[in-house]
């Protein structure tokens, strides 16, 4: 009589009820794991720019011990004419800088522009976003590079100059200097007939946030002559740097150029939508 070798069916049974049960449970998997799924937003932004890169102006007062004159911010304006939402109207339009500051709101009955401006350099990581009648809200990440120019005179002739100061930290997180550069003019004014001239000592001295000399130079400009120091780095130390002018001699005046740069990390600006 034949034996049935219940061991070897069990065998070839529980791999088959096995294959079906997930094969039944597979369907399944997309529905119980796409609620934490973010879904797509009802309004589409688009936007476009005349820049996502720009430089802040600083010009102190000349011969002051760093008075500001003037700071020009940089400005970024974006549109967001060509932006629509699939269920309701655009009701607002809004900019969140990035750094610190409140988010710039308009009515988009009224405008479809918003701009938002920066007083320190540095790389900012700005969120351009929409709302609709519905209560929708879209939004996109845009990155937006700052850099800075630094100019200081002193336009009276001085034995004593003021030190020309700078900071190379970030106004945000999101990167550091690329690289500093400064270039400083000095002049000795010709003497004249009741007051005869001389030569002058000029020695520059860049210091680091530690005060710790990185560069020095020294130069003789002779009366009624002019001469010019430059100096520049990658990646500085962030922090407070200054730049001393020590003079021996005569009286002289400068001019000093500074610029504070990043690396290209600014989002392109997007091609504009081409109608169907």
């Amino acid at each position: 009589m034949a034996r049935l070798n219940s061991t070897g069916l069990g065998r070839r049974i529980l791999p088959s009820i096995a294959l079906m049960m997930l094969l039944l449970l597979s369907p399944l998997a997309g529905c119980l794991g796409g609620d934490d799924e973010k879904k797509p937003s009802k309004v589409h932004v688009i936007w476009g720019a005349d820049a996502t890169a720009g430089s802040i102006l600083h010009i102190m007062a000349p011969n002051s011990q760093n008075t500001t004159q003037s700071l020009d911010e940089a400005e970024f304006t974006f549109d967001f004419n060509e932006t629509y939402s699939e269920e309701g109207d655009i009701s607002t339009f809004w900019v969140d800088p990035g750094n610190g500051d409140p988010v710039v709101e308009v009515n988009a009955a009224d405008m479809s522009t918003v701009t938002v401006s920066y007083d320190k350099h540095g790389i900012y990581r700005a969120t351009l976003g929409a709302n609709d009648s519905e209560g929708n809200s879209g939004e996109v990440e845009v990155f937006l590079r700052v850099e800075y120019e630094l100019h200081y005179d002193n336009t009276q002739s001085t034995d004593n100059p003021y030190p020309v100061w700078f900071d190379t930290s970030p106004g945000s997180d999101e990167a550091s200097p690329r690289r500093v550069d400064l270039m400083s003019n000095a002049t000795n004014p010709p003497g004249w007939l009741l007051q005869p001239g001389g030569p002058s000592t000029v020695t520059w001295t860049v210091r680091n946030p530690a005060d710790t000399e990185e560069d020095a130079s020294t130069k003789e400009i002779a009366d009624g002559g002019e001469d010019q120091y430059g100096w520049g780095t990658n990646d500085p130390l962030a922090g407070g740097w200054r730049m001393d002018i020590d003079v021996e001699g005569d009286q002289i005046t400068t001019e000093t150029f500074l610029t504070i740069e990043y690396e290209p990390l600014e989002t392109d600006i997007p091609e504009p939508p081409v109608a169907e």
